[in-house]
């Protein structure tokens, strides 16, 4: 049943209206309660919960910075993250990526005052932002199983 919620988990981070690296732990928590907690004692359950906040902030942080980075204001960034809340929500593939994208660009026509070009620019930065962010949270969740699987085997 573990190795499922682990499958199920890392396939999550590619997909970003899964929450991946929390199905592990999830699942982790399951193996923990059914095992008397052994071999995923507290310990290895806290850390586990740790990587997993980790990877959830790290898509917001990630997103933000390529925003800033290709050139974006203050307000890109929260268009940036606003936009990756509503992505998830949105009813089509990549809407995730479609809603981080329009975010920063909305935000940076609306309340920076900044031209179509210099809009798109953060629109693009905030796309870059939002796919390294996925490979982030996969690389944790990775190393997630990794530690799983070090602890039972």
């Amino acid at each position: 049943m573990l190795y499922v919620f682990m499958i199920a988990g890392v396939i999550g981070t590619l997909f970003p209206v899964f929450p991946g690296t929390a199905i592990i732990l999830l699942g982790a928590a399951l193996h923990g309660l059914l095992t008397d907690f052994e071999p995923l004692n507290a310990f290895v359950l806290l850390a586990l919960t740790g990587m997993s906040l980790l990877a959830w902030a790290g898509q917001y942080v990630i997103a933000g910075i390529g925003s800033r980075k290709f050139g974006s204001s203050k307000y890109g960034v929260i268009g940036a993250c606003l936009g990756l809340v509503v992505g998830i929500f949105l009813p089509i593939p990549g809407g995730i990526f479609l809603g981080t994208f329009a975010g920063a660009f909305i935000f940076e026509i609306c309340f920076a005052v900044k031209d179509l070009k210099e809009a798109t620019q953060a629109g693009i930065g905030a796309l870059v932002g939002t796919i390294a962010s996925t490979f982030f949270e996969l690389f944790v969740a990775l190393i997630m199983v990794w530690i799983i699987c070090a602890r039972i085997f």
